[in-house]
C-alpha cells in the first residue's frame, strides 16, 4: 500500500508536486490494483477506483439522484 501525500504553500510549488505524483504514478502503475475513493486525487478517473463497478454505479446514480443532489470530487 502506498499513500501520496504533497503539501503545497504556493501555485509553483503544487503544479511541481503534481508532476511529481504523476511521474510516481507512472512508476508504480504496473503494480497497482487502483486508487482508494476516500483519498481522491486531481485528475483522476473514477475506473480508477470503481473498476468494474463503474457502470452499475452510474445506473444506480442516475435512477436514484437524476438532479445530481449528491456529489463527490469524482464526476461520474
Amino acid at each position: 500500500m502506498l499513500q501520496w501525500y504533497v503539501d503545497t504553500p504556493s501555485a509553483g510549488v503544487e503544479s511541481a508536486a503534481s508532476q511529481w505524483v504523476g511521474v510516481a504514478h507512472q512508476a508504480v502503475q504496473g503494480y497497482s490494483a487502483g486508487g482508494y475513493v476516500n483519498y481522491i486525487e486531481p485528475n483522476t478517473v473514477p475506473a480508477r477506483y470503481f473498476a468494474a463497478n463503474l457502470p452499475r454505479l452510474v445506473a444506480v446514480r442516475q435512477k436514484y439522484d437524476p438532479a445530481r443532489l449528491m456529489f463527490s470530487g469524482l464526476n461520474f
